[in-house]
């Protein structure tokens, strides 16, 4: 190669480094770049076959700010949610998939629904970079936020995301405590407020919460006892001391023979939580008939379909499940429907809000080091929880 040709090429390759750099940094506010590692660890999923899928890799970049409202968090607490769980074994693939073909300028941050794949939905950390954009966090704060899929996730050292997915963290809640509200707690919040449509000023209406020992199900309890409606819980004998001290004000043993003789002494529920994880078989004889009562399923069919029918077939399938699921409350005036995580910055600053002035108290089954985070999966997937399970960095 001539002198000229290598000087040209060096050229090139400074000047694009040159230009790469200024790029970052316009990003980050200036004085603020840390003193970050090119890599860290991460725990990845490397198939769809579960936990032998799950490896710890230590030779994972840290991931950079591209948008001048991300932020930079050194994770010190992250959760585990079913939906890990199931995306550990092909869960949702299809849906996450297209959504990374559609927003092409987000690839670098999705890691990838391509496989690698790392998992977890919500963290609490310390920020340790912020974009140009971002005013209301600097490096240094405390946070609590979460990652919606199929971004990668906070089960590693490091993650970016937007500012406005995280929030300063309370003082009076540790790391572990603030990484268990925010996916849990979100999605109790938009099954209850979009879906069932309630809200502040719902005081006096009559609500079941089924499979309220879990994380969602122990938030969904303070919050509707916060907005004032009546909150009735059903779980296993060895939880409801755990409801009542959640503010429940009636708990029903479902193992009981008079379980359903004493529900049905409630004169019909307008909204029953279902937090089961159940997929069919649902009993609306316990809503109030002609009252737009609803039974609300945090299970829906929606990604199962799409991952066995492909995206059209999906919707397809997915119009008919609703379709017969409904076929039978709706001759009284009573409906089924479908509750998903929505992703909230307001509503992530009304549990924040709560907890602050101890209206929410959080509820934590277990705690594990982030080398046990396989073992971790294990017993969220082996069920019968009270509260979230965390992992600690």
């Amino acid at each position: 190669m001539s002198s000229l040709a290598s000087r040209t090429i060096l050229g090139f390759e400074v000047m694009s480094l040159k230009s790469t750099i200024r790029k970052f940094s316009s990003f980050v506010r200036p004085n603020e770049l840390p003193n970050l590692p090119g890599t860290m660890s991460a725990w990845q999923l490397y198939g769809y076959k579960g936990l032998e899928s799950l490896k710890l890799v230590s030779t994972v970049e840290v991931p950079p700010i591209t948008q001048p409202n991300e932020v930079l968090v050194k994770i010190k607490a992250a959760s585990i949610n079913s939906l890990d769980v199931m995306m550990s074994e092909g869960y949702g693939q299809q849906l996450f998939e297209n959504y990374s073909y559609l927003k092409p300028s987000r690839i670098s941050q999705i890691t990838k629904t391509h496989l690698p794949l790392t998992l977890g939905r919500d963290f609490a950390g310390v920020v340790q970079a912020v974009g140009g954009a971002v005013k209301n966090l600097q490096p240094g704060d405390e946070v609590m936020g979460f990652i919606p899929p199929p971004l990668a996730g906070s089960h590693a050292e490091y993650l970016v995301t937007s500012a406005s997915n995280m929030k300063q963290k309370p003082e009076n809640l540790t790391m572990e405590e603030a990484a268990s509200i925010p996916y849990a707690g979100l999605t109790a919040w938009s099954a209850l407020s979009i879906t069932a449509e309630l809200c502040i000023g719902s005081k006096g209406k009559k609500v079941l919460v089924i499979g309220a020992a879990g994380g969602v199900g122990s938030i969904a309890i303070q919050l509707l006892k916060n907005w004032g409606a009546i909150v009735v819980a059903s779980g296993s004998s060895e939880v409801i001391p755990f409801l009542t001290e959640l503010g429940s004000d009636f708990v029903i043993d479902y193992t009981s023979p008079e379980a359903e003789s004493e529900l049905y002494q409630f004169g019909g529920f307008d909204v029953i939580l279902d937090c089961t994880g159940r997929t069919h078989n649902f009993n609306y004889s316990f809503l109030k008939p002609w009252s737009n009562a609803k039974y609300v399923t945090l299970s829906p069919p929606t990604l199962r379909n799409f991952d066995e029918h492909g995206m059209i077939g999906g919707m397809m399938k997915n119009g008919l499940d609703l379709l017969a699921a409904n076929s039978s409350a709706i001759i009284e005036g009573k409906t089924l429907r479908w509750a998903y995580f929505v992703p909230s910055s307001s509503a992530l600053a009304e549990l924040v809000d709560l907890a602050q002035n101890k209206k929410l108290q959080t509820a934590i089954d277990s705690v594990f080091p982030y080398e046990q985070l396989p073992e971790a999966y294990a017993k969220m997937k082996a069920g019968h929880k009270r509260g979230k399970i965390i992992v600690t960095m």
